[in-house]
């Protein structure tokens, strides 16, 4: 392996490493595009890869994924992308991890990877951390360091891993999204897995509703308590008040928890960190209530929390609150509102 580009960076010759090596990206092709959080997954793992003197190596995935995506992945900071155009078994992926022996894995937390990174790390006797918000190196150890929300961020807990591969799954929009380079080159490589017969769960995110949320008059969001076919509601929702409102505009967002849960972008996240928005009316479906979240909408004009938890701590922050099941107050909501 040609190790001339580090020792140009580093000034001194690089040793190259028997055994477990390199950072790599799992990357997901969904609709012919990548999603903005594998770009910013790419830069995190080149800066783990300049600290480790190693290569930043992607797998992308997806019925979509392309040549020419993966050369967008290189633009944006990747040495090598195989790629392959279907959704493997965890089996077969498995079994491609163990034969390219990595040392770190990173993958979005997202629907398409959040079974998959479990049982490959199983399969493979991997040190697994999962919703991970931040990624870190012990450079003695070579160990990765990776921080998780608890208590729905009012604390953080950081585990090291130390059995390789390392993996780590990361939430959506937790770093920033690095440099692209139009003239970066680098090597792109089919690979053949076994496919899937059923591609895993795609958050398609219709377009109408999701608009910038600073521009939006009334804001529906769903937090992590939104599940099993619930995001459909929060979307009804919105669809109910443009019907009654249609002079609004009305958009869907969500909790930094319902971005860890793969059910919507983080692009559409309220959050400090994301989006402080400051609509005519928010209303938090299954939100339990961070500090976060709770700096991002103090300037709504009306609140109105919805959650089955009376003790969530949402309702100190909201205008109105509704305790009950997600599942049973939207559709009350909607057909007062279409009556």
């Amino acid at each position: 392996m040609d190790l001339s580009f580090l020792e140009q960076l580093l000034g001194e010759e690089v040793e190259e490493q028997e055994g477990y090596r390199n950072v790599w990206v799992v990357a997901l092709a969904w609709s012919g595009k990548l999603k903005e959080s594998d770009y910013q997954l790419v830069g995190k793992a080149r800066d783990l890869a300049s600290s480790l003197g190693a290569y930043v190596h992607a797998l992308l995935l997806g019925e979509t994924a392309s040549e020419q995506l993966a050369q967008e992945l290189i633009a944006y900071g990747a040495d090598t992308v195989y790629f392959g155009q279907g959704y493997p078994t965890y089996e077969s992926l498995a079994r491609f991890f163990e034969e390219k022996m990595p040392e770190m894995v990173l993958w979005n937390s997202a629907a398409g990877t959040r079974k998959l990174a479990p049982q490959v790390a199983q399969r493979t006797g991997a040190s697994l951390v999962t919703h991970a918000v931040d990624v870190m190196l012990d450079p003695e150890s070579r160990s990765l360091l990776a921080a998780s929300p608890l208590y729905g961020g009012e604390a953080y807990q950081v585990v090291a891993c130390h059995q390789n591969p390392q993996m780590a799954t990361v939430a959506p929009g937790s770093f920033p999204t690095p440099y692209r380079d139009s003239w970066r080159s680098g090597e792109v490589i089919p690979v053949e897995l076994v496919w899937a017969p059923q591609p895993p769960l795609n958050p398609v995110e219709p377009p109408h509703y999701y608009i910038p949320l600073e521009r939006a008059d009334i804001i529906i969001a769903g937090g992590r308590g939104v599940r099993n076919g619930g995001w459909k509601l929060v979307e009804e929702l919105a669809a109910a008040f443009a019907g009654k409102l249609p002079h609004k505009r009305i958009a869907v967002a969500g909790s930094r928890g319902a971005v860890d849960e793969g059910l919507v972008s983080s692009e559409y996240m309220v959050d400090m960190t994301k989006h402080v928005v400051k609509p005519d009316l928010y209303i938090a479906c299954g939100v339990r209530g961070t500090f976060q979240h709770f700096g991002a909408t103090e300037g709504a004009k009306c609140v109105v929390a919805i959650n089955h938890n009376a003790d969530a701590p949402i309702f100190k922050h909201a205008d109105y609150g509704i305790v009950g099941e997600v599942e049973e107050i939207i559709p009350a909501l909607i057909e007062a509102l279409n009556g």
